[in-house]
This record gives C-alpha cells, sequence and structure tokens, in this order.
C-alpha cells in the first residue's frame, strides 16, 4: 500500500510541477541562452538575513562577514534575472522562464541567515557550514536545498515534490515532509526532534534524547541515534522505524 500510494502521489505531482511551474520550458518556450556565460557583481544595497528563491535558479550560500551577491548566467538572461532586497529579504527569481541555459548560478554572501525559502524548481546549496540561532526552512514544488548548518533550532518543511538534505548538528529540529517530497537529516545531529511525514513523503533523522514522529498516509521516517525517549504515531499506511 506505501509504495502504491507513493507512485500515485509523485504522478499527481509531476503533472501538477508540468502543467503549472514549468510547462512553458517543457514545450520549449522562455529564454535560451545564449552560451556566452557572464559573470557581474551586484550591489547589496540593505541588509538581510532571509532568502527566497524560485524559477528554477541555483543559488550557492556562503556566511561570510561581508555581504556580496554574484550573478553567472549567460550574458542575455542578466536581464530578466531579478534580485531585490525588500523588509529584509532578498529576493531571486527572473521575470520570464528561461527554456535554456549554460548557467543560471547566483552567489550570495551572508553574514546570518535566518530563514531560506525555495520553489519552483530551485536548487541551493552551502559552500560552508551556516551558523545561526535560529533557522527557518522551506522547500516546494520540486526544488532541492542542501546544507550544512550549525543550530540551536532548525524548523524544515519540504512538499510538493521538493527534497531537503541537511548536515552539521543542532539541539531541536522541527520537521514536516508531505506530498511525495524529502528531508534527509540523518547526518545533521540533533538532541531532540519533532517530525511528520504524510503522502507518500519521506523523512530520515538523527535524535540522541528524544523524537516525537507522525506517519500517515504512505509517509514513511526513519530515525536514527538511538534516543531514550520515543514518541511514535503511524497511521493510514505510515511507517516509522528506528535504526
Amino acid at each position: 500500500m506505501n509504495t502504491l500510494v507513493k507512485i500515485i502521489v509523485t504522478g499527481l505531482i509531476s503533472l501538477l510541477l508540468v502543467s503549472c511551474n514549468f510547462n512553458d520550458n517543457f514545450f520549449g518556450m522562455g529564454v535560451k541562452g545564449n552560451g556566452n556565460v557572464v559573470t557581474l557583481d551586484r550591489n547589496v544595497d540593505a541588509e538581510f538575513d532571509k532568502i527566497e528563491v524560485s524559477r528554477g535558479l541555483d543559488l550557492y550560500i556562503t556566511q561570510s562577514s561581508e555581504p556580496a551577491l554574484t550573478v553567472e548566467a549567460d550574458e542575455n538572461l542578466h536581464d530578466i534575472i531579478v534580485t531585490e532586497i525588500i523588509d529584509g529579504t532578498l529576493r531571486i527569481y527572473t521575470e520570464d522562464n528561461i527554456s535554456m541555459s549554460s548557467s543560471q548560478k547566483i552567489f550570495v554572501n551572508v553574514i546570518s541567515l535566518s530563514s531560506l525559502e525555495a520553489t519552483s524548481g530551485s536548487d541551493v546549496f552551502s559552500t560552508n557550514t551556516i551558523e545561526s540561532e535560529t533557522l527557518h526552512l522551506k522547500g516546494t514544488s520540486g526544488s532541492d536545498i542542501e546544507l550544512s548548518v550549525n543550530t540551536k533550532t532548525i524548523t524544515c518543511k519540504s512538499t510538493s515534490g521538493s527534497d531537503v538534505k541537511l548536515s552539521g548538528k543542532t539541539d531541536t529540529f522541527s520537521g514536516e515532509s508531505t506530498s511525495g517530497s524529502d528531508i534527509n537529516a540523518k547526518e545533521l545531529i540533533s538532541n531532540r526532534a519533532t517530525v511528520r511525514a504524510t503522502s507518500g513523503a519521506d523523512i530520515s533523522i538523527y535524535a540522541s534524547q528524544k523524537i516525537d514522529a507522525k506517519a500517515s498516509s504512505g509517509g514513511d521516517i526513519a530515525y536514527y541515534g538511538k534516543p531514550a525517549i520515543v514518541n511514535a504515531k503511524d497511521g493510514s499506511s505510515g511507517s516509522i522505524r528506528g535504526h
């Protein structure tokens, strides 16, 4: 039953992403890169500690003592790649769909990071370990997030076929994965974790002291670390297992 649920959920998500988010790219529409890759620095004219990225762009985050912003993309794509800071949030997106490119990379240096959201097929990577008191992560619509972190508290939500992979350490982890998405946090050493997986989603987590886990509707949770306190509730073809 788990396999059947996952096949159905994944199929529906794939159809939704093609019809809603990536329809222009799928049919060859949108702006095509000219193959001449150019790297340009952009001004950082305001403070920010939150980032939102969308439209299939590739984002590389580095924690540094000074903020910086660089775009590496086909020459004719620079004009449609928007980077703007509004109310402490760096928003990165395109004004039009990109059908093909040799590069569409954004490099961002942050002093601090409290929130990151990736959507619409964007990929996000950290180039070093991100240190923060509290970090909020959200991936949706086929996006991928891969970070190394050192925090006290992390909240993470993954939905609509997105994948989140985390490593490092935290005191408290809270994660929710739905609609065929994945959270792989077994290399994130946490003391306490609260996780929920549903609708064909998967979560793997490391908790050394305590875990509260709930899985339903084809959701799977695998936990590591042999926590002393385990509160687990599975139902409706959900699965929770320790390793």
